[in-house]
C-alpha cells in the first residue's frame, strides 16, 4: 500500500502528467461552459418567445370581435381597422381565403398594418413563402396556430411571427398573421445558434489566445529543460566548450546551471586525484617489492640445491611476491577505473584493436590452460568514449570465461556491428549457471559456478565474485549494457553492447 502511495505520489509530481491534466482541464472548460451558457440561452430565449406570442395572441383576440364583422366592413376599410390595432414594432396582416375555394387553395392578401405598397406585395408573398408561414394557413383555420419563425424584411429589419390567428366567418376563414420587429440586440439572436453571439465569439476568441499563450509557454518550459539536459549532457562529455552556466538560457536555472558546474568541477578534481594517488600507490608498493626481489638474489645462490626446505620457502616468498605484485596491478586498474567513471576520457575507441589487444593480454594465461582464445572481428566500429573502461569489463569477462572453460576447448571474442549499437561476444564451453541464478550473475560478491578451478590470482576479481559486477559498473559508465546467458549444448556466453559513436 505504500509502495502504490510512493509511486502515485510520484506520479503526480511529474510535469508531463501535470500538464497533461491542465490540458484536459483546457478541453473540458470550453465545453462544460458552451453547454451550460447554451441551455441558459435557450431557456432566455424560450422565455421571451413566450412573451412575444402572448402579446401577438392578445392582439389577436381584442381584434377577433372586429373580424366577425369585416363581412360588412369594405375591404379598403379593413386597412384602417389594423392600423387602429398596430403599434411600433407590431405588424399585422389580414388574409382571407372564401369558402367556396378548394381546401388546397391560396390565401387573399387582404391588408396589412403597416401598409405595404403594391410594389412590394410581390416581395412580401417571397418572403411569407420562404419562412413557411403560406404553408401553415390552411392548418391555421382549424385553430391558433403559434409560430416563432423568422423572416428578413426587404429595409433588412428582422420579424419574428408570432401568431396566426384564425377568424372563421360566413364567407370564409380569416388569418391574422401578427409579428413582431426584432430591434433588440437580444432579440434578433432568436432562432440564431448560440455561438453567432458576439459576447460568445469574443469569449472564444480570448480562451483560444490564452490557451495559445499557455500552450507557447508550456512548449518553451519543456524544449528549455530539454535542452537544458542536452546542454549537461555535451557539457560533461566535453564536446561543447565552456561552463554549462555560460550556455544555459533560462535564468531560473541559472543557480541549477552553477550547482551542475561546481559538481563537475568536484568529480574531475576527484577523478585526477584518483589517479595521481593510485600511481602514487603503485610507486610505493613497487619499492619494496623490487627491493625484496633483489635480495632473495644471494639467498638463491646461497641455498643448497638439497636444502628441499629452503627451497620451498624460497619457492612460496617467489609466489607472494607474484601475487602481491599482481594485487597491486589490479589496485591501480580499479582505481583508474574508478577514475575514468568519475571522468571518462573523451576521444573515440577503435574497438576491433582494443579486442586485439585484451585478447592478445591474456593469449599467454590461455596458453598455460591449454585453452584457445580466438577473437573474430566481423567489422570495423568505434565507441565514443571510455576506452580503458571498455578493456576492463571485457577483461573481466574473457578472465572469467578461461578461469571456468575446460582445457582443450575453445573461448571464443566476437566484434559484430549492428545498425545502431556493436555486440562484443564472449563465449566459453564451461559449466553455465542454473537459469534461476542468471539474474543475480552481475551482482557484488557473487559466483554461482564451480570455484575448484578458479585461479585466485587472475584478475580483478580474483574468486570474490567481483569480476562481473565490475564489468557491469563499467559498461553502464561509458552507456553500454552488459548480458549473461547459458549456451545451448553447454558453455556460457555474455554479450557486452555499447553505442556506436
Amino acid at each position: 500500500m505504500a509502495e502504490t502511495g510512493a509511486q502515485l505520489h510520484r506520479l503526480w509530481r511529474s510535469l508531463t502528467v501535470r500538464a497533461l491534466v491542465v490540458l484536459a482541464l483546457f478541453i473540458a472548460l470550453p465545453v462544460v461552459l458552451y453547454l451550460t451558457f447554451r441551455q441558459a440561452d435557450i431557456d432566455r430565449q424560450r422565455l421571451l418567445l413566450e412573451s412575444i406570442r402572448v402579446k401577438g395572441l392578445t392582439v389577436g383576440r381584442v381584434l377577433e370581435e372586429r373580424l366577425q364583422r369585416a363581412d360588412m366592413i369594405p375591404l379598403f376599410r379593413l386597412g384602417e381597422e389594423l392600423a387602429r390595432f398596430q403599434t411600433e414594432g407590431v405588424s399585422l396582416r389580414l388574409l382571407f381565403r372564401p369558402h367556396e375555394s378548394a381546401p388546397d387553395s391560396g390565401f387573399l392578401y387582404v391588408a396589412s398594418a403597416p401598409p405595404v405598397q403594391p410594389a412590394d406585395l410581390e416581395d412580401e408573398r417571397r418572403r411569407l413563402e420562404s419562412s413557411g408561414v403560406l404553408a401553415q394557413l390552411g392548418e391555421s383555420c382549424a385553430g391558433d396556430l403559434p409560430l416563432a419563425l423568422r423572416v428578413e424584411r426587404a429595409d433588412r429589419v428582422s420579424e419574428l411571427i408570432t401568431s396566426l390567428t384564425p377568424v372563421r366567418t360566413a364567407r370564409g376563414c380569416w388569418v391574422l398573421v401578427i409579428s413582431s420587429n426584432l430591434t433588440d440586440e437580444a432579440e434578433k439572436r432568436l432562432g440564431q445558434p448560440y455561438w453567432h453571439a458576439p459576447e460568445v465569439q469574443v469569449a472564444a476568441a480570448i480562451y483560444l489566445i490564452f490557451a495559445a499563450i499557455v500552450l507557447v509557454i508550456a512548449f518553451d518550459i519543456g524544449h528549455g529543460l530539454r535542452r537544458f539536459a542536452a546542454t549537461a549532457r555535451a557539457v560533461a562529455e566535453r564536446r561543447i566548450e565552456g561552463r554549462f552556466a555560460q550556455r544555459n538560457q533560462i535564468p531560473e536555472l541559472e543557480p541549477v546551471a552553477h550547482a551542475f558546474d561546481r559538481m563537475e568541477d568536484s568529480l574531475r578534481s576527484t577523478a585526477s586525484e584518483l589517479r595521481a594517488a593510485a600511481e602514487e600507490s603503485a610507486h610505493a608498493f613497487k619499492t619494496p617489492l623490487g627491493t625484496i626481489r633483489q635480495a632473495m638474489v644471494p639467498l638463491r645462490t646461497r641455498v643448497a640445491g638439497d636444502d628441499k626446505r629452503s627451497q620451498q620457502a624460497l619457492m612460496a616468498v617467489d609466489g607472494a611476491l607474484e601475487k602481491l605484485d599482481a594485487l597491486v596491478r589490479a589496485a591501480r586498474n580499479l582505481d583508474d577505473s574508478v577514475a575514468d567513471r568519475l571522468d571518462p576520457p573523451r576521444e573515440k575507441v577503435d574497438l576491433g584493436a582494443l579486442v586485439e589487444d585484451v585478447v592478445d593480454t591474456f593469449a599467454a594465461d590461455a596458453a598455460a590452460r591449454n585453452i584457445s582464445l580466438r577473437p573474430s572481428i566481423e567489422s570495423e566500429a568505434t565507441a565514443p568514449l571510455g576506452g580503458r573502461l571498455i578493456a576492463d569489463a571485457l577483461g573481466q569477462v574473457i578472465e572469467n570465461a578461461l578461469s571456468y572453460a575446460p582445457g582443450g576447448s575453445t573461448v571464443t571474442v566476437t566484434l559484430h556491428r549492428g545498425t545502431r549499437r556493436v555486440l562484443i561476444v564472449v563465449a566459453d564451453n564451461g559449466p553455465g549457471v542454473e537459469a534461476a541464478l542468471l539474474p543475480h550473475i552481475f551482482d557484488r560478491h557473487v559466483s554461482f559456478r564451480d570455484r575448484s578451478r578458479h585461479d585466485a590470482t587472475a584478475g580483478t576479481g580474483g574468486n570474490f565474485g567481483l569480476g562481473l559486477w565490475v564489468a557491469k559498473r563499467n559498461m553502464e559508465s561509458v552507456g553500454g549494457t552488459i548480458e549473461a546467458a547459458n549456451r545451448r549444448g553447454g558453455g556460457f556466453i555474455v554479450t557486452l553492447g555499447l553505442p556506436l559513436a
